[in-house]
């Protein structure tokens, strides 16, 4: 539960972030870090989600938690370095100086 709780609260600012609601913090100086924040926090939710399943199904259990540790490592990869193609359009335009940055 505890890590439901914490994937929560890391994946609020980084949806936030990708849909340009939050954009204070961008600089195409600055680390994608609050992109990683979102998959990290989906990959902690599936962490529990997969513990939570252990008395039902173990084995649905152990592929939950597996793929959810993927995402959570993913989610630190890609505070430091994002896929062109996942990065959000305001974002894309922002670093390649088709726009200003935003300042929500």
């Amino acid at each position: 539960m505890l890590l439901t709780v914490v994937g929560a609260l890391l994946l609020v600012p980084g949806l936030l972030a990708y849909t340009g609601a939050w954009r204070r913090w961008s600089d195409p100086t600055v680390l994608h870090w609050p992109f990683g924040l979102a998959w990290a926090g989906v990959g902690l939710a599936l962490v529990d989600a997969g513990a939570l399943l252990w008395s039902t199904s173990a084995p649905v259990a152990d592929v939950v938690q597996q793929v959810g540790l993927a995402v959570c490592v993913l989610g630190i990869v890609f505070a430091f370095w994002l896929p062109q193609f996942l990065l959000p359009r305001w974002y894309r335009d922002a670093k390649s100086g088709g726009g200003r940055r935003a300042t929500r």
